[in-house]
C-alpha cells in the first residue's frame, strides 16, 4: 500500500491523517498496518468516487502516534 502519514489534530489527541490512499484500501488495511502501533480506537476512512482516499486513525493511547513516527 503506497500513501503516507502525518499526524493532525493536535498535540496528544492520538490522530494520525493517512493519505494518497489506493482505490481499493479498506479499513482492514489501515487496521493491519497500524495496530502494532498501540490498541486503534477508530479508523475514519474517507474514499469517495473520483477522490484519492484518506484516512485518520485515531489510537487509544497518543503514543501511538509517536510510536509510528519512530518507524518512519
Amino acid at each position: 500500500m503506497s500513501g503516507w502519514a502525518d499526524e493532525r489534530g493536535g498535540e496528544g489527541d492520538g490522530r494520525i491523517y493517512v493519505g494518497n490512499l489506493p482505490t481499493d484500501v479498506r479499513e482492514k488495511d489501515l487496521e493491519d498496518l497500524f495496530y502494532k502501533y498501540g490498541r486503534i480506537r477508530e479508523i475514519e476512512l474517507k474514499n469517495r468516487h473520483g477522490l484519492v482516499p484518506f484516512a485518520f486513525v485515531r489510537f487509544e493511547d497518543p503514543r501511538g502516534c509517536y510510536l509510528w513516527k519512530k518507524w518512519l
